[in-house]
């Protein structure tokens, strides 16, 4: 009965580690858009949007939101620090809530206008 209970114990290790052994671990690919290759997906598997800076200018920046199938959802300027400030990137956002609300650490708004963006 020993060499039993030791034989199956031996088994089930064998299956766990050959198991482990080919299981995948690798990361899932980025979801990335074709034809904008510099908007980065914000949002879980559950939904999100594709978020893009296309014009720089020390502290304003402008962007741009596009739904998962490349349509332009939302854009405009934001003022994000000041000019000695750590540049704006993608990393910095939160999420879109759609009306123009964009979340940092803190609630922006983007704005049509450079010069009345927050």
């Amino acid at each position: 009965m020993k060499r039993f209970l030791m034989f199956i114990g031996a088994l089930s290790l064998l299956v766990v580690v050959v198991g482990i052994y080919i299981m995948v671990f690798s990361k899932d690919k980025p979801y990335v858009l074709s034809d904008y290759p510099n908007a980065h997906w914000r949002g879980g598997a559950d939904g999100g949007q594709f978020v893009e800076i296309t014009k720089s200018e020390r502290p304003y920046y402008f962007v741009q939101i596009r739904n998962d199938d490349g349509s332009l959802w939302d854009e405009g300027w934001l003022k994000f620090g000041d000019e000695n400030s750590e540049p704006f990137t993608v990393d910095n956002v939160l999420f879109f809530e759609g009306d123009g609300a964009i979340f940092l650490q803190e609630r922006k708004t983007l704005s049509s206008d450079k010069a009345k963006a927050k």
